[in-house]
């Protein structure tokens, strides 16, 4: 099955208080840690984004949000399922520096069993909707959804529905929103 995988780098970074993909974490930007992990999971890596990205580094695998006015990581994933074709997308926020290096296979594992058409992880205390994989069939519900001007992406989920797997590390599903948790994860020599 062809799956591609799609970094959402189209927050406003408002907690970060500046540009959280580029934020600089164990000497490299928070987003390239997240496309290392990533990139040997799926065929190719994609990036969308919702303002100018001539400073990203991967400028040919960029897709702009389509929507306008920071809808979200919702419109992210409506970007990337519009322009990426692939059977499945696995999906995962700039600011994940942790994530599993088997996230997408034990996904994917779980969805040739499943009828459900998203997948996501799920650990001790929470579930992981943006670090989810997500069937090209969907698109038609999730643009439905938007226009309703929900942006919701746990409301999104649960209307079309989805199957969690579970994880045991809930430190590898961490996202690093505020330059006080960047601190925290940098003095951490354990990740």
């Amino acid at each position: 099955m062809r799956i591609a995988g799609l970094i959402i780098a189209g927050g406003k970074s408002s907690r970060m208080g500046q540009n959280k993909a580029l934020t600089y974490f164990k000497q490299k930007p928070l987003i390239e840690h997240v496309y290392d992990r990533i990139k040997d999971q799926v065929e190719k890596v994609f990036i969308n984004i919702n303002q100018a990205g001539n400073h990203l580094k991967y400028k040919e695998n960029i897709i702009p949000d389509q929507k306008q006015d920071y809808q979200g990581p919702l419109a992210g994933l409506d970007a990337g399922l519009q322009m990426i074709q692939t059977e499945w997308l696995q999906i995962t926020p700039c600011d994940s520096p942790f994530l599993p290096l088997d996230l997408t296979q034990l996904l994917m594992s779980t969805s040739k069993q499943s009828t459900h058409k998203i997948i996501i992880p799920q650990t001790r205390n929470n579930i992981h909707p943006t670090l989810g994989l997500f069937h090209s069939s969907i698109a038609d519900d999730l643009n439905l959804f938007l226009k309703n001007e929900d942006r919701g992406f746990i409301n999104f989920i649960n209307s079309v529905g989805f199957e969690a797997v579970s994880f045991e590390d809930e430190d590898a599903f961490v996202n690093i929103n505020t330059l006080d948790e960047l601190k925290k994860y940098e003095k951490n020599e354990n990740k």
